[in-house]
Order: structure tokens, then C-alpha cells, then sequence
């Protein structure tokens, strides 16, 4: 079963956060994260939505463990939302 997570967050840079990172280096990469298979991003009023397409529950908490949403916090503070829902493979098409 496929898994869908979508995270709505402000747009932050690196040089305004102790951790050197911008809101895009916080997202899953398509190629490069284990078990991702699709990412749609849209940007729109200063805030980003990420919608992302796993193979498995545990290919994105893996990528959503505890040091991400640490991370997110001090980055985002309360300004973002993660959530998380098995799919079936026909709703993921």
C-alpha cells in the first residue's frame, strides 16, 4: 500500500535559521530519497505545499522521523503541518 504525506510550510531561507536550510532543502527529492516515488510543490502567498508519494508507510516516517520535525520546528516554529495517510495504489495513480 502507498503511503501520501503533504506538508504546507512558509517559505524560509537559510540564513534565517540556525540550521543553514531553506524550506525546499526540508522536502523529500525525487531521485535521491529512499521510497519516494512522486513530489508535487506548489508555492503560492509566501507558503509551500509539498505533496509526496511514498511506496510504504515506513519509507516516509524514515524520511519524517523525530530530527525532521526538531528541525521543522525551529525552523517553521507552529507556521507548518505535516499529514500523513495510507492510499490505495488506484487513488495513487
Amino acid at each position: 500500500m502507498k503511503y501520501l504525506t503533504v506538508v504546507e510550510c512558509p517559505v524560509a531561507f537559510p540564513a534565517e535559521n540556525d540550521h543553514g536550510l531553506s524550506s525546499k532543502d526540508m522536502l523529500p527529492r525525487a531521485g535521491v530519497t529512499g521510497g519516494l516515488e512522486s513530489r508535487h510543490v506548489r508555492v503560492l502567498d509566501n507558503r509551500i505545499t509539498a505533496v509526496c508519494i511514498w511506496t510504504s508507510e515506513a519509507s516516509a516516517k524514515r524520511f519524517f522521523d523525530r530530527d525532521w520535525h526538531d528541525k521543522a520546528a525551529a525552523i517553521w516554529g507552529d507556521e507548518y503541518q505535516t499529514r500523513f495517510e495510507a492510499i490505495d495504489s488506484a487513488s495513487a495513480a
